[in-house]
């Protein structure tokens, strides 16, 4: 029974044809010259490769799985810095719009008759610069 596997494996495996592979009974001759292992060391050769291939994929799971969290991670730090951002934006917004009121409130509280002297104040201080400009001149 034992023999019937390893055949199986060894044919599966090494994908040999049947001209340059056999299975020899103790004492018994091969019919063709070539390198005879012990079972157990042909079982380590057979299971050699699956086990490097398992490493392998254990190792590049376990890649992947490093820079995805990494990914993640970046992007949740990218996330928080975006949130920071915009509550500070928000801030100044809201500060600014308290100033703006502010300044509004002032500008409100001045007497409709002081803007009126103000106007006048300026057309006379412009009249009379002219005219001394006129005068200078000539």
């Amino acid at each position: 029974m034992l023999s019937s596997l390893f055949f199986l494996a060894m044919v599966s495996v090494a994908n040999a044809d049947e001209s340059s592979f056999t299975i020899v009974a103790e004492r018994q001759p091969a019919p063709f010259e070539g390198v005879l292992l012990s079972v157990p060391a042909a079982a380590e050769v057979l299971t050699k490769y699956d086990e490097q291939q398992m490493k392998c994929d254990l190792e590049v799971e376990y890649q992947m799985d490093r820079a995805g969290t990494e990914c993640k991670l970046d992007k949740d730090l990218l996330n928080a810095r975006v949130d920071t951002l915009n509550k500070q934006y928000d801030e100044i917004v809201a500060q600014k719009d308290l100033e703006i009121a502010k300044y509004k409130e002032v500008v409100k509280k001045q007497s409709p008759q002081y803007k009126w002297l103000w106007f006048a104040g300026g057309v006379v201080l412009g009249g009379a610069t002219y005219y001394g400009v006129q005068q200078a001149i000539k």
